[in-house]
């Protein structure tokens, strides 16, 4: 070959290397069950919100598929002798999406800013923050603290400068942190749309364009799935699984869910605002409690409308978190029973009462909720039911002054203590208590049981005492657990995805082969 063929075979190699189209950038779009109700990932402790906080912030923590908790922005940490002074090590070189950095100051603001909102009980333990230098920062807690670590996880880290100039509303529409992906668009109800940050910190991920479509209606969700209009969906219809299981390159996926569905009780207040007709609350008696959680057959509620892909029990979190009582008895069915206690308690012919549960936040919730009225009904206890979207359901039960009987679900990432905390702590006697209280569940022995759980620093010692503080409610009736989840999600096969514990579907732990 003369030297002018190769020089012109070179120039035409080189022609085709830069004529041929680049690699096509990973994409993917994920169907939701819901949309978010917040980007401002300080504003709200709920599942899908929570899920987009992982997506555009990191916290002091992160935790991994299992829950467990693991350096983020904070390489490293210690506890003083004290047990009560814990020093971060903050990662150095860390910029938000708009390029600024990443300092202590932003940290104390994101504690400051969650101290009044609803995830303050996250807050509770902390006395103080104190910004040693820029890249040092010291948490001082209340007492020993045995799940500060855990606690934290919660807390994605805001910009406090551009938060700070925003103003919060305008900050939640465009939303910035220092997490794996870019917030690029939110049309509410419609799609959030995200791009990788190609200077994460901790790499940049491998999908590059991510779109998050919220289709409420399962159905829909399913045929979405099937048509190829999305890559992933999570709460597979359980009527759709044995469908989307025989479809050929699309595949489900499952793991136990600690997603519990039950019912809060009016059980403390004289009077309730979800009862009818009465000037009084049946629900302050036990004895009528009682009969509530028995005139419930969840082995049937599984079966017939969850189709098997959920799991009865009485506990408030599943085998393996601190809380779980290993010889808690099993819920009765005993409808009969039922009808007794109510007739011993003064009620003979029943009585009326508002049911309200939510209708496509969880899992055929709205199918569930009208066998519990049926049941219920049956044994005495009259329902009428309220079906709510979950665009205003938890604003109308949360304050817990509209109802008296609540179907919904919880998922605890933690223990039993965080839980109560939460939702059955007295109202107003902990301003960082009880904020979803929603039945006023009302109990200064259990009071003082998360007390003393949140006061210790040996992780064993709370276990014993979370767990006689679970025995307590659930033999008081204080909550009727129903059934724990099973999470079901369907994927296309070039979809690589593995479930995580605490529900949240992340492209940057996927890939798309």
């Amino acid at each position: 070959m003369n030297r002018r063929l190769a020089a012109v075979l070179a120039v035409l190699a080189l022609a085709l290397v830069f004529a041929a189209p680049a690699a096509a950038e990973k994409s993917i779009v994920i169907g939701l069950a819901s949309d978010a109700l917040f980007l401002d990932p300080s504003q709200q402790d709920e599942t899908i919100t929570n899920t987009m906080g992982r997506y555009m912030y990191d916290g002091l923590l992160n935790n991994d598929a299992q829950g467990i908790p693991s350096p983020a922005l904070a390489e490293s940490w210690s506890v003083g002798d004290d047990n009560l002074t814990w020093t971060f090590n903050l990662r150095k070189g860390v910029t938000f999406h708009d390029g600024t950095a990443f300092t202590a100051e932003d940290v104390a603001y994101t504690i400051e800013v969650c101290r009044t909102s609803l995830l303050k009980n996250f807050t509770s333990s902390i006395k103080e923050v104190q910004v040693v230098d820029p890249h040092t920062v010291k948490i001082v807690t209340n007492a020993p603290t045995a799940i500060l670590l855990e606690s934290l996880v919660a807390l994605r880290i805001l910009p406090k400068e551009y938060r700070t100039k925003l103003g919060e509303t305008a900050f939640n529409q465009a939303p910035m942190g220092t997490g794996p992906y870019i917030f690029e668009e939110w049309i509410k109800e419609d799609h959030i749309s995200m791009k990788a940050n190609e200077n994460y910190w901790g790499g940049a991920p491998k999908i590059k364009k991510i779109t998050m479509r919220p289709i409420s209606n399962a159905a829909t969700r399913t045929a979405a799935l099937l048509t190829g209009e999305v890559d992933i969906i999570e709460d597979v219809p359980v009527r759709d699984v044995a469908k989307v299981k025989s479809t050929e390159g699309i595949e489900v996926v499952d793991r136990p869910s600690e997603r519990l569905i039950y019912l809060h009780v009016d059980s403390h207040r004289a009077k309730g605002p979800g009862i009818i007709d009465l000037d009084k609350n049946p629900l302050a008696d036990i004895r009528v409690r009682k009969a509530l959680s028995l005139a419930i057959n969840r082995d049937s509620i599984v079966k017939m409308i969850m189709n098997g892909n959920a799991y009865a029990t009485n506990q408030m979190v599943l085998k393996g978190r601190r809380g779980y009582v290993e010889d808690m008895p099993e819920a009765k069915y005993d409808p009969e029973e039922a009808k007794k206690l109510l007739t011993e308690a003064g009620y003979p012919d029943g009585f009326k009462v508002y049911l309200d549960a939510p209708n496509g936040r969880y899992p055929n919730d709205g199918q569930v909720a009208q066998a519990l009225a049926s049941q219920l009904t049956k044994a005495g206890i009259l329902v009428e039911l309220r079906l709510h979207p979950k665009s205003t359901f938890f604003d109308f039960v949360r304050p817990g002054d509209k109802s008296s009987l609540v179907m919904t679900g919880w998922s605890e990432p933690i223990d039993v203590g965080e839980m109560a905390s939460v939702l059955f702590y007295t109202r107003g006697k902990n301003p960082a208590k009880g904020g979803s209280n929603r039945g006023h569940y009302a109990n200064a022995e259990f009071d003082s049981l998360i007390d003393e759980a949140d006061g210790t620093a040996d992780p064993d010692k709370r276990r014993l005492i979370l767990e006689k503080a679970a025995r307590l409610i659930v033999e008081d009736v204080g909550i009727v657990p129903l059934y724990f989840q099973q999470d079901l999600y369907g994927k296309k096969s070039s979809v690589v995805f593995e479930p995580r514990v605490d529900k949240s579907i992340l492209a940057y732990e996927m890939d798309v082969q």
